[in-house]
């Protein structure tokens, strides 16, 4: 016999022994008590039980990946659960989008124990969760598995999209959760199971090969066989010859290093691939690429064992800039700026405020040479004071947060990203755009709301632009 033990404890109990003969002969009810077969079966189904009125089961399966959050969709029955809550199914699907209406609670209902878990997100839709391998809720993090986030889409259908923490998932693995919904009285049960599955290895022949300049180009659906582009996978080549199947970039879409060959976001990359609306589109990595020089990627479409080879070469022009510098001796000048947002747990930012023609006629530059200047730390950005938080070594700014930008703590003095970090500020810089933005930090900052003040001052060449800067976070939004 299988033996679980309990203590039956601080009972006060009137009249006959009789009230625990279903022990049968277990006569030391203050005691341990060893439970038969059939009372750990009883158990284990209340363990499993699900407390709902209505339960629907998905399944979904995507490819695991080690540094994609990517994943699937499972369509979910909401005429089903409009119909066991009494309500429409527009008036439910707004609602589970967070935009008002009747009052329905989106929660969890954990994996080991089933029981309820009244958080209604911790990922990042309105409904949805992270969830570990046992199907319990998890923040993002190591023992994350799948992430599920709820959609209700214009054409009235409701989506869960079920993604993956990259490389923690391994080949064939299940994960089971449930997310839940109660109205009024009535409860639903949604449980997916998320089943991680590993790529084979291509093995493909080349009917066709196109060797490209151009930024885009049209493969040949003819010689693949396939009826759409729907239809057709991408891959691109690995240093060893073989095939990269897990798209690194926008899907479907990889990264490349310096080399042209499969790479991912970093130092190393040089230009990315991606496939839309019947062209390959092609983008670099901001700062990695200089002037004149060239790189050569094969994208590749693949469908059916069949592999028509795209080779693109890509070649980085000088950027054109449209703009004439003012005229005029630069001269220095003293802003005040406000920048404002509710908090928000979401790494949201401000609306940016746009800064770039008291840019240039502070500096007498165009936008570009601007963004030139401070890509290549010629024009600097202190906090408070010029040389505040400089490096040791070199004497330019040590930045703590996105270049050009700080994180900052509650006096507006720049500090390194952690416990003292409260807020941010950055200089968005672009070819054609100068902008400041802020966004506060999800846990040290109070949601109550607080505001920071602080200096920022653009230097060059002896002309300082100063801002200003009051950051004002107001009080978290109410939530229903």
């Amino acid at each position: 016999m299988k033996k679980l033990s309990y203590i039956l404890s601080g009972l006060l109990i009137a009249g006959s022994s009789a009230f625990f003969s279903s022990c049968g002969d277990n006569k030391d009810f203050w005691g341990p008590h060893t439970l038969t077969d059939d009372e750990m079966e009883i158990k284990r189904q209340q363990r499993e039980r699900i407390d709902a009125d209505l339960i629907l089961n998905y399944t979904v399966e995507f490819f695991i990946s080690g540094n994609s959050y990517d994943g699937g969709d499972v369509k979910i029955d909401m005429d089903k659960i409009a119909s066991e809550f009494g309500i429409s199914k527009d008036a439910l699907g707004t609602a589970l989008n967070g935009d008002g209406g009747v009052d329905v609670t989106g929660f969890a209902i954990e994996g080991s124990t089933h029981a309820d878990n009244m958080t209604s997100s911790n990922s990042g839709a309105y409904w949805g969760h992270w969830w570990d391998k046992d199907g319990n809720v998890k923040n993002w993090g190591d023992e994350a598995m799948v992430f599920a986030e709820f959609e209700y889409t214009e054409g009235g259908e409701g989506i869960f999209h079920v993604g993956q923490f990259p490389g923690h998932l391994v080949a064939d693995q299940e994960v089971k959760f449930i997310e839940a919904l109660k109205y009024q009285d009535k409860r639903v049960a949604i449980v997916i199971t998320a089943i991680g599955r590993e790529r084979g290895e291509v093995k493909a022949t080349v009917v066709a090969s196109n060797k490209l300049t151009l930024e885009t180009a049209d493969a040949a659906l003819a010689a693949l066989g396939a009826g759409s582009w729907a239809d057709v996978d991408w891959v691109c080549t690995n240093a060893d010859g073989s095939y990269a199947q897990e798209y690194s970039a926008d899907a479907p879409g990889f990264w490349y290093d310096k080399e042209g060959f499969s790479g991912a976001w970093g130092d190393n990359a040089s230009v990315f691939a991606t496939f839309q609306e019947g062209q390959i589109l092609i983008g670099q990595m901001p700062g990695q690429m200089t002037a004149g020089s060239t790189v050569t990627i094969n994208f590749s479409a693949m469908y059916n064992n069949k592999i028509v080879e795209n080779i693109i070469t890509v070649t980085i022009k000088e950027y054109e800039d449209p703009e004439t510098a003012p005229e005029g001796e630069p001269a220095s000048i003293e802003k005040d700026i406000t920048l404002t947002k509710p908090y928000d747990a979401e790494w949201g930012d401000t609306e940016p405020l746009d800064v770039k023609e008291e840019l240039r006629q502070c500096f007498k530059m165009t936008t570009y040479q601007i963004f030139k200047a401070l890509k290549s730390g010629e024009m600097k950005l202190w906090v408070g004071e010029i040389g505040n938080k400089a490096n040791e070594e070199t004497g330019e700014p040590a930045y703590t947060g996105e270049a050009p930008g700080w994180w900052l703590n509650g006096e507006g003095a720049p500090v390194s990203y952690g416990e003292e970090s409260v807020a941010y500020v950055f200089l968005g810089i672009a070819e054609d755009a100068l902008t400041f933005y802020g966004g506060n930090h999800p846990e040290n900052c109070s949601p109550n709301g607080q505001t920071i003040k602080t200096k920022y001052i653009i230097e060059y060449n002896g002309v300082t632009a100063t801002y200003n800067i009051t950051f004002n976070i107001t009080a978290a939004a109410a939530t229903r």
